[in-house]
């Protein structure tokens, strides 16, 4: 059993590891960005960023690619602790989902190995402390001399009560400093956010390669200094922080033995049993040095194509063009020396030879025309398994998979402890073995950054990644949370759902509103034009009917003017905009009309009684026209005539009764606030289908769904702001066709982040969304049509491509391309998991019977 006795890192501090080596190196985040959808030309955006930075760059670095294992259950487990932290009525039955949750995808063996990456970077601060520098041997010893009278200068060699290996608080100040100016730099060309490190996370990735999971431990007190102070002959006092080399003996929680030469087995105590990974790390030896892109991403295509985790590791050490110049020209001197030798021996030197003097030639060519720096890379890779077999298979699926991009891999014979090391924050290169010569361009090629990762992996479930089967948790109220760890691109809590009719939108609707009641505690409001949801009374799985309130205005005759403007809004003046809007579409009666300033008196008019409605401006219509003023012409009082007599037809349709107010009527207050489930449907409502004639009950019913979308404000103001709010708006491509239902809808997704609402809309055609700034996630169904497709693609900000454009059209049922508010993109099964979730969620007319007569019929007939 091995035990690191001198283990490389001496202190953590913050993002700051500071090694043994005295070398102090900052670790940064890189969120990741979204890769599978770039065409060719947006690939190369992320390559040029990044070989901006490495070619600018001076410093040392080390890249990390850290697999965490997405395990359902853990996810699932965190979301019961939140659960169980939060107060809302339907806490009990939220965790009783969860539990049943967690209880069936083990059942179903759909926690199945997946993993999602994590890209690290840590940058070595201290130039002097590079392992590559400018000079010869003569000035560079004469700057060791120079540092070392430095260092025994230092207030740690003088005060009293300081040692020598003790950190002082005032240079670690300034690392930090340093440490904030990278960090802009590097978030600027890695195409995603970035940030610091928290320590626990510095000490997480310290003991990663200890851990037997990728859940690592808890390090919130964890401390690996202590502070200290000094004083010296003059009186000054010092602070410093004095490392504690017990520490890290406790970071090591598994017992490492190297089983053979080239595997080592982590052994842990957990539960009382013995658990055992075997590891081991291979090292890329040979590899092609021609810069092309796209092309070599190998460390984005390992995400992508292998099923199991590797961890990877680059320590690449910047060489000045100047130096690799110089090494390159001294390389090709001794290849000429060693053509001397075998010219005066009548021989010919070996064929490697002449092909690594070609090499040189050609690197020395690139590097003194581009005027770049070179980086001397150590790639290792790491490769862990339950056994000793399936290490070995797995161990030949990333040889095959590198190969096919000209990667040869070794496996180190009796030195796995080096490179046990080398995936340590602030520790160094232990091996002389396998170094790769490498161009920024190279380096840049790798697409270190880009990732598959989607979704917020916390909350709730909402299916499977279609390539690598991931689960997808989402939390609809996260991008309110401003949490400094959450790197969010959009702020909008605001939802899109689109999608040809048939293909899953609404189960999806349904399912985030549910479970956001369930889990979140959200109260949810649900528009329902069409009435899909009206079983919805009897109850849902795991949400008893008494906490369900399904509404369906016109059933009673109290229902007579409830949805009036004047009623539904919050305020007056926003009441008289919109029953301007509203009158106004439902006459037909232009801005340039003469009738429009006799709406616009009704309705002012009609704001300033006691009891304003729309049967107040009718009021004020027909009291003008019994009572026509002297000044009013006959082409206007004509105006005044045709006008009363539209309304008056429209107020007798049965929906028009719900809408038209009426003075000192006894109508029921629209209250949905007593429930944490709420639907709001309205009987008889007509919407018109596309290519249909609008006739004036399709009208109406559009004026129906603005005047409740203008009640939705009073849902989001009335509520408590730390209570979580959803709004399920179906159909909202209706409400966005008149200018002021436009306004309200933007309203809400504006706004929504404030009031922590959440507006959940959905729709058929993506032409119908103009402006993806108010949205966060966003879901896309199949769409048959090209032009739809590319819409689309636009609305996401992505390339409107061939391929991209054939993926949208050929979803089958169920499949949406979701894009979270990070900003990635990819292709999502939805989930229920429980099939009493699907068939209530479920709006086809097909009943149980007949799914299974269809399913029986189907049987029968294959093969004939």
């Amino acid at each position: 059993m091995r035990q690191l006795t001198n283990f490389p890192t001496k202190h953590i501090e913050g993002n700051l590891a500071f090694g043994r080596d005295d070398t102090v190196w900052a670790y940064f985040e890189v969120e990741g960005f979204g890769y599978d959808f770039r065409d060719a030309e947006q690939k190369k955006t992320p390559y040029f960023n990044q070989m901006a930075f490495l070619t600018k760059n001076q410093y040392d670095l080390h890249f990390l690619l850290i697999p965490f294992e997405t395990d359902a259950t853990s996810i699932i487990d965190n979301t019961i602790q939140e659960v169980k932290r939060r107060k809302f009525n339907l806490k009990e039955y939220g965790l009783h989902y969860l539990e049943s949750l967690k209880r069936t995808i083990v059942a179903n063996s759909m926690n199945r190995d997946s993993n999602q990456y994590h890209g690290y970077i840590g940058v070595q601060l201290d130039l002097s402390k590079n392992k590559y520098r400018e000079g010869n041997v003569g000035t560079n010893f004469l700057s060791s001399v120079k540092a070392f009278v430095e260092g025994i200068n230092s207030p740690v060699y003088k005060a009293v009560g300081l040692d020598p290996y003790d950190l002082l608080k005032s240079d670690i100040d300034a690392w930090k400093d340093q440490a904030q100016t990278i960090e802009s730099e590097i978030g600027a060309s890695y195409s995603s956010p970035v940030r610091a490190l928290s320590a626990a996370e510095t000490l997480f990735l310290t003991e990663y390669n200890f851990s037997l999971t990728s859940e690592g431990s808890e390090f919130k007190e964890f401390q690996t200094g202590k502070g200290v102070t000094g004083t010296d002959q003059e009186g000054n006092t010092y602070e410093a922080i004095r490392p504690n080399k017990k520490a890290f003996f406790d970071l090591q929680n598994a017992e490492i033995e190297e089983c053979d030469p080239k595997t080592l087995c982590l052994r842990k105590l957990v539960d009382n049993e013995i658990r055992e990974q075997f590891v081991q790390y291979l090292v890329i030896d040979n590899m092609d040095s021609v810069n092309h892109h796209p092309g070599f991403e190998w460390l984005y295509q390992i995400q992508t194509d292998l099923a199991f985790p590797v961890g990877v590791s680059i320590r690449a050490y910047h060489k000045s063009n100047t130096k690799i110049r110089k090494e390159l020209s001294n390389a090709l001197l001794e290849y000429e020396d060693q053509k001397d030798e075998a010219r005066k021996a009548n021989s010919h030197v070996d064929k490697s030879v002449s092909s690594s003097e070609q090499g040189a030639i050609q690197m020395e060519e690139v590097f003194k025309k581009s005027g770049h720096p070179a980086y001397a890379c150590s790639f290792v890779l790491r490769v862990v398994a339950p056994n000793t077999q399936v290490l070995k298979e797995r161990v030949n699926s990333v040889r095959r998979e590198l190969s096919k991009k000209g990667i040869s891999l070794q496996t180190p014979y009796g030195d796995t402890m080096s490179y046990f090391m080398e995936f340590i924050p602030g520790s160094k290169r232990y091996s002389s073995d396998y170094w790769q010569e490498v161009s920024p361009g190279l380096l840049a090629s790798l697409m270190f950054g880009a990732t598959t990762n989607i979704g917020d992996n916390r909350g709730f479930l909402i299916g499977f990644t279609k390539k690598l089967k991931k689960p997808v948790f989402i939390q609809p109220d996260l991008a309110a949370k401003a949490f400094d760890n959450v790197k969010n691109i959009f702020d909008s809590l605001s939802i899109m759902v689109a999608g040809e009719t048939g293909k899953g939108k609404s189960v999806l609707m349904n399912l985030i509103a549910t479970l956001s009641a369930l889990t979140v505690g959200s109260h949810v409001l649900a528009i329902d034009p069409k009435g899909d949801r009206k079983g919805w009374k009897d109850g849902l799985p795991f949400i008893p009917k008494e906490y369900i309130s399904v509404w369906t205005l016109g059933e009673s005759k109290e229902d007579a003017g409830c949805l009036d403007p004047f009623r539904t809004s919050t305020e007056i003046r926003e009441a008289k905009d919109i029953c301007m809007d509203i009158l106004s579409y439902l006459t037909g009666v232009a801005l340039s009309d003469g009738g429009y300033s006799l709406l616009s008196d009704a309705v002012e008019h009609a704001g300033d009684q006691p009891d304003p409605c729309i049967g107040a401006a009718l009021n004020f219509l027909k009291d003008l026209y019994e009572n026509k003023p002297d000044y009013m012409s006959d082409d206007r009082h004509a105006s005044l005539e045709r006008l009363i007599g539209t309304l008056e037809t429209l107020r007798k349709n049965q929906l028009a009764t719900l809408l038209f107010g009426e003075v000192g009527q006894q109508y029921r207050v629209l209250n949905v606030f007593h429930k944490p489930v709420q639907v709001l449907m309205v009987q008889n409502l007509k919407l018109p289908e596309k290519n249909t004639k609008i006739r004036a009950t399709h009208k109406i019913s559009e004026a129906i769904l603005i005047s409740i979308t203008a009640f939705t404000k009073q849902y989001m103001f009335n509520h408590e702001r730390s209570k979580h709010k959803l709004i399920l708006q179906d159909e909202s491509r209706s409400i966005e066709k008149s200018e002021m239902g436009s306004e309200l809808i933007d309203f809400i997704e504006r706004k929504g982040r404030f009031y922590n609402t959440t507006l959940l809309k959905g729709t058929q055609k993506s032409s119908d969304y103009e402006d993806a700034t108010n949205i966060g996630m966003k879901f896309c169904f199949q769409l048959y049509q090209a032009k739809e497709a590319e819409n689309m693609l636009d609305f996401y900000n992505l390339p409107v491509t061939r391929n991209n454009v054939s993926i949208i059209q050929n979803f089958v049922r169920g499949e949406t391309l979701f894009q979270d508010i990070y900003g990635r993109s990819a292709v999502v099964e939805v989930n229920t998991v429980f099939g009493e979730l699907l068939k209530a969620f479920d709006s086809s007319t097909a009943d149980e019977e007949e799914r299974q007569w269809e399913k029986e019929r189907e049987k029968s007939t294959v093969g004939v």
